[in-house]
C-alpha cells in the first residue's frame, strides 16, 4: 500500500515568495517547519543579534520539515510561475512543482545538516514589555534615507525628547561624529537611549504600512513586529553599548 502524496498548498505565492525571501536577508539556509495550516521559521544572523521568526497561512496534508539550502534559489524559481494558487509535492528530498508551462525539482538538504537557532519562542512570548508604540513604513524610509548623510555610524538610537519620540543616527561613543535626527512623533512614555544596530533595520520585510517595536529596557531587547492577512514576522534585536 502506498503512502498518500505529501503536498502542500498556497493560497498567495507572492505573500510565500516575501515570507521566506525575508529569512534569507538574515541566512540562506534554515528550516521551514511545515503544519496543516502553516509554516513557521526561525532563524538569526551569524553574530545572534538578529533573530528573525514567523509564520505562513498555508494547507498541507502533512507535518514536516524542509531543510532548505539556497532560499534564495528557490525564491528565483518561485518567481517564474505566474499563477498565485500553486500546490507543491514534498519529496523525500526535494520540492517539486509540476504547472501547465513550468515544471522543477528543488532539493533539500538532509534532516540534521541544519539547525534551529537555540531560542525559545515560549519564552520570547511571555517578555514584557514596557515600552511599545507603531512605526509607519515612511518614517523607517526617511531614516534609511538619513543614513546616507550620518555615514560614519551603524548605530540608530531610540529615545524621547520633550514629549516626543526621536530616532537618531550617530555613535554617542565617538566625538564629533556626524548625526540625524528626526521625530517620530508626540508620544506619553519616557524613553532613555536606546542603541541598535542600523544594518539589522535595513534587513527588515515590512508587511504592513505601520510596524509595531516593542521594548524590555531591563534585558535590552528589542521585538519589531510586521504582519498582514497571512503572514507574521518578528524581529529580536539585541541592543548595543551606547
Amino acid at each position: 500500500m502506498t503512502s498518500p502524496q505529501r503536498k502542500l498548498k498556497l493560497s498567495s505565492r507572492p505573500e510565500f515568495i516575501k515570507f521566506i525571501d525575508s529569512f534569507s536577508k538574515i541566512n540562506d539556509s534554515f528550516i521551514a517547519e511545515i503544519k496543516e495550516d502553516n509554516i513557521s521559521v526561525i532563524t538569526a544572523s551569524p553574530d545572534n543579534t538578529l533573530i528573525s521568526y514567523g509564520s505562513y497561512k498555508c494547507s498541507s496534508n502533512y507535518n514536516t520539515n524542509l531543510n532548505i539550502p539556497d532560499c534564495k534559489k528557490l525564491v528565483r524559481v518561485l518567481d517564474t510561475i505566474s499563477s498565485d494558487d500553486i500546490e507543491l509535492k514534498i519529496n523525500t528530498n526535494n520540492i517539486e512543482y509540476a504547472g501547465n508551462n513550468v515544471k522543477f525539482k528543488y532539493h533539500l538538504f538532509e534532516d540534521g545538516f541544519l539547525n534551529k537557532p537555540s531560542l525559545s519562542l515560549d519564552k520570547i512570548k511571555n517578555f514584557t514589555f514596557d515600552i511599545s508604540f507603531n512605526i509607519t513604513k515612511q518614517q523607517l524610509s526617511a531614516i534609511t534615507k538619513g543614513s546616507t548623510f550620518a555615514t560614519e555610524t551603524n548605530k540608530l538610537y531610540l529615545y524621547t525628547d520633550e514629549g516626543k519620540l526621536i530616532a537618531e543616527l550617530t555613535d554617542k561613543a565617538r566625538h564629533n561624529a556626524d548625526s540625524y535626527t528626526m521625530a517620530l512623533g508626540e508620544v506619553e512614555f519616557k524613553l532613555a537611549p536606546v542603541a541598535v544596530n542600523f544594518d539589522n533595520i535595513r534587513l527588515l520585510t515590512l508587511l504592513d504600512d505601520t510596524v509595531s517595536v516593542n521594548i524590555n529596557t531591563k534585558f535590552g531587547v528589542v521585538i519589531i513586529e510586521t504582519k498582514n492577512n497571512t503572514t507574521n514576522i518578528s524581529y529580536l534585536i539585541s541592543s548595543l553599548t551606547q
